[in-house]
């Protein structure tokens, strides 16, 4: 119970410093451009909070209850309905702006600064995917002023938003009852504007998205008793995915979805290393294509998805050989699957350079190495949530054997070299959320805290993520 105890103290003070705005640093060094500064609220939200504070307490109480779980249909059973409990919340965090969730997922979605991969998507250059494919790799220096998230980006977040705009064009009275459910025109107010389908695809989108990272807490409790836990804390691990502040608030960004591939890709990669013979190699090249899936939506899914499955590996592979054989089949798998795209004219290997190269002169050079060497771990810090902070750096320092500790290890490495690298520089609390099931799990499997230590953790997260939404600006 100490190490809940030390991130109740350290939670208590954090959410001080939230509310008098003290330091204000803990929002970052300095505001955009060049480096990055989450912005405080002039007033507060205008919508209603008790949907929010139902959710969180419905979420807080499953966490109590978890330890009166004695199977695991029961386990299956406190998680379905945590997973009800953390969408919900998820969108009731974002029903506290003006227009309500709906109304604001579609603003951010079809922003061409906030995403821009509906701008994209609605434009003439992606009216035919297999063309918008083949031009994809040219048409990314004019993304960088027209589009500049697509211009970073492969091709999958704008073909995401294509598809469900062809969707709305095939079932157009769904797009209207959309609309009118969202309190919004169904005819646009300009002739420029995003059409009927590309509106109602701006509300799918982010529904879709928040309800990703909401069933991310399955595989995340999957891997925690893969890992050795009981049903009972597997399950609780999972519940307290759902109060993470980072998938949560982000929305709708892709990286808060992300994290459900990287994480059914690092559950792949366990089962390899505790499957025998061929069964395991064909196991990790499922984990592969799950990568490939991942990195089809972002060029950086490879650094969470080389940390989680390596330390799944280290966590469970029966030997150094075994485990660097599953690696390869792995990678090998991820790289051809993301490759196969050129057999539809795209050029993968040149977009991706053009986008990386982007994103460096862009975002990466012009920001201090040393400066977000320090606050990288703050922005973590923050929206990973300090609870789960503090018992990731108390299973840093732990001394001890077992899969779970081996894990706490590897992902530890593996976040230090990412970091000392520099290719981060900014937003690491955004850029990271496909990194926080494992981090979540290195933090809270090798010493599970009980069901009352676990309402704790939950009922810490659930103020800290509250507090950010009423005090900061964050999407």
């Amino acid at each position: 119970m100490k190490p809940v105890l030390a991130a109740t103290a350290v939670t208590l003070a954090a959410l001080a410093a939230v509310a008098f705005d003290f330091p204000p640093d803990l929002r970052g060094p300095a505001p955009y451009p060049p480096e990055w500064q989450w912005e405080r609220r002039a007033g507060p939200a205008p919508g209603a909070w008790w949907p929010a504070l139902a959710c969180a307490t419905a979420l807080v109480g499953l966490a109590a209850a978890s330890g009166r779980v004695s199977s695991s249909r029961g386990a299956r059973a406190l998680l379905a309905a945590g997973t009800l409990a953390g969408f919900g919340l998820g969108v009731a965090l974002v029903a506290v702006e003006p227009g309500g969730a709906l109304q604001t997922w579609a603003r951010r979605a079809l922003s061409r600064t906030i995403t821009s991969y509906l701008t994209v998507a609605a434009s003439e250059d992606a009216r035919e995917p297999l063309a918008f494919l083949r031009g994809h790799a040219d048409a990314l220096p004019r993304y960088h002023k027209q589009a500049k998230h697509a211009a970073t980006h492969p091709p999958g977040p704008v073909l995401f938003y294509r598809g469900l705009i062809a969707a709305a064009d095939a079932a157009p009275g769904l797009a209207r009852a959309t609309l009118r459910a969202a309190g919004m025109r169904e005819e646009p107010v300009r002739p420029d504007a995003p059409g009927l389908s590309a509106r109602a695809a701006a509300v799918w989108g982010p529904l879709l998205i928040a309800l990703a990272a909401a069933l991310t807490a399955w595989p995340v409790a999957a891997l925690a008793r893969a890992l050795g836990l009981d049903d009972a804390s597997a399950a609780r691990t999972g519940l307290l995915w759902l109060l993470l502040p980072g998938p949560l608030l982000q929305a709708p960004q892709f990286d808060q979805a992300l994290g459900l591939p990287v994480a059914l890709a690092a559950l792949a990669t366990t089962a390899a290393a505790r499957a025998t013979g061929s069964r395991g190699v064909v196991l990790a090249a499922g984990g592969g294509l799950l990568g490939a899936l991942a990195l089809f939506f972002s060029y950086g899914m490879a650094v969470p998805l080389a940390i989680s499955c390596s330390a799944a590996l280290a966590a469970l592979a029966p030997g150094w050989r075994r485990g660097v054989t599953l690696a390869l089949v792995a990678a090998a798998t991820a790289v051809l699957a993301f490759a196969s795209t050129a057999l539809l004219g795209h050029a993968p290997l040149r977009a991706a350079l053009v986008a990386l190269e982007i994103h460096r002169e862009a975002y990466t050079a012009p920001r201090s190495y040393a400066l977000w060497l320090l606050f990288n771990p703050v922005d973590l810090f923050v929206f990973l949530g300090p609870p789960v902070a503090v018992l990731l750096a108390i299973a840093w320092a732990r001394r001890g054997e077992g899969a779970a500790q081996r894990w706490a290890q590897s992902c530890a490495i593996g976040l230090a070299l990412l970091l000392l690298s520099g290719t981060l520089r900014g937003e690491a609390g955004r850029i990271l959320i496909p990194l926080m099931p494992a981090l979540a799990l290195a933090a809270l499997a090798p010493a599970p805290p009980t069901a009352r230590g676990g309402a704790l953790v939950a009922a810490l997260l659930a103020a800290w993520t509250l507090a950010l939404r009423a005090s900061w600006e964050v999407y």
